[in-house]
């Protein structure tokens, strides 16, 4: 139990904290937006000098001037948006026998059109052994994995990626544009906390392979990234400032997240320009280098990325510009499509308790043993005080 009476001078602490580091925060934003001008003129320059710098911050790299600002035309009158988003039971060591169970909820709209929208969820539940055999197949004489919390992250976001092509190939319709939208990052890197590199590669492929299926299709695909906490700009802005690395001054820019600089820069329905991440997993992406630009909603200013040759298809950037703030004015600031998505993914705390009931009772009913849980698990489940 919380006591607030004993937490009340430390909140007050923070709060006086809060007032003093908003100031300098935005005193570090206006030199941000200072050196976003300043670099126009030369940023090809600049953009070569990111290309060839190693070892520092990860830098954006900028396909065009860095300070443009970007409106678009209104989304097309009739255009089908589809979006997946997942959930998850992971694995619980307290319960045994261990297994889990992915959630994908996967939404298409059809607007300008009397076609009914789609809005479903697809539950798969897997079992520990079932998995291991599936990421090993390709080396026998490796060691044996387990299926932690990030491995089964990681494959919901496979899972995610497959069930977006999916449901756009179902729901595409001949002669109607059509943006397939996922939700968070397109960039897998987190598959680098798993220090697994054979498990790593093997994620990363598929993933890739997921996506290769977009690009034969010609399917435009995209993500959202809300309050996003990249810094890949102000970072390539850090460079033309000249400030060390790691030891920022007491002038430096470093703290400044490009959707702080972005907020203050772009208006209502503009765009930034697009900009290359140089994420070092993606090496394993092939023909898919991802790409972003920042887009001020009106509530707030969202990441989007995509691969390369989304954006440079025709027409490519302004539909998926225009869906995006369409999708998000449609949804009070954040897209729609993917509130729709979630509501349809998210497994609640009591969704958990009932799934472990019906696991336990098809399992008596089959004559197998039912779960078992650790004592610290069964507490929970019957507290004594």
């Amino acid at each position: 139990m919380l006591d607030f009476a004993r937490l009340a001078a430390q909140i007050a602490d923070f709060a006086t904290y809060r007032v003093e580091e908003d100031r300098a925060q935005a005193g570090r934003r206006e030199r941000a937006l200072g050196a976003l001008a300043d670099c126009a003129p030369t940023w090809e320059a600049l953009a070569e000098r990111a290309e060839g710098e190693t070892g520092g911050p990860l830098r954006a790299i900028p396909r065009s001037q860095p300070d443009g600002c970007h409106g678009c035309g209104p989304r097309p009158a009739t255009v089908t948006v589809v979006a997946t988003d997942g959930s998850q039971i992971f694995p619980d060591r307290h319960v045994d026998p261990a297994c889990y169970l992915l959630n994908i909820g996967r939404v298409a709209f059809h607007y300008g059109t009397l076609d009914p929208p789609l809005i479903q969820a697809e539950p798969t539940l897997r079992y520990r052994q079932q998995d291991l055999a599936e990421l090993a197949e390709d080396d026998s004489d490796a060691s044996p994995l387990d299926v932690t919390s990030e491995v089964v992250s990681a494959l919901r976001d496979e899972l995610e990626l497959r069930w977006l092509f999916e449901t756009a190939a179902e729901e595409q319709r001949s002669g109607r544009d059509i943006v397939a939208m996922a939700d968070g990052t397109l960039i897998r890197w987190m598959l680098r906390g798993m220090k697994n590199r054979r498990l790593e590669a093997t994620l990363l492929s598929r993933y890739v392979a997921e996506l290769d299926r977009f690009k034969e299709a010609g399917i435009p695909v995209c993500s959202y990234v809300s309050r996003p906490g990249n810094a890949e700009v102000v970072n390539l802005l850090r460079l033309h400032l000249g400030e060390p690395d790691w030891e920022p001054g007491p002038n430096s820019i470093r703290g400044v997240h490009d959707r702080h600089l972005f907020e203050a820069h772009l208006e209502p329905g503009e765009r930034s320009a697009v900009f290359l991440s140089r994420s070092e997993v993606l090496k394993a992406y092939g023909d898919h280098r991802i790409v972003a630009f920042y887009v001020h909603g009106g509530t707030e200013v969202g990441r989007v990325e995509m691969p390369e040759w989304v954006a440079d298809l025709p027409g490519g950037l302004d539909l998926v510009q225009s869906v995006v703030l369409d999708q998000c004015e449609k949804g009070g600031g954040y897209p729609i499509i993917l509130q729709e998505a979630h509501e349809r993914a998210v497994v609640r705390a009591r969704e958990t308790e009932v799934f472990y009931r019906i696991l336990a009772r098809q399992a008596r009913g089959a004559g197998a043993a039912a779960p078992t849980y650790s004592g610290k698990a069964a507490s929970k489940r019957s507290p004594r005080v």
